[in-house]
């Protein structure tokens, strides 16, 4: 029989301090303003994503 624990991908979990970061930067996302800090925010959140250069290229 496989032993599934073996099989599993284990990923870090994050730090505290992580979790509050990542909070605070998803609340700043709904708070938006003008055009352009809307523009900045999705570029910050591809950013955050790991996505950012994928996203420009797309477009």
């Amino acid at each position: 029989m496989t032993d599934f624990d073996e099989q599993l991908i284990k990923s870090p979990e994050p730090s505290f301090k992580q979790l509050v970061e990542g909070t605070q930067f998803m609340v700043s996302m709904v708070q938006t303003g003008s055009g352009t800090e809307w523009s900045q925010k999705i570029s910050e959140f591809e950013d955050f994503l790991g996505i950012g250069d994928e996203a420009s290229r797309m477009v």
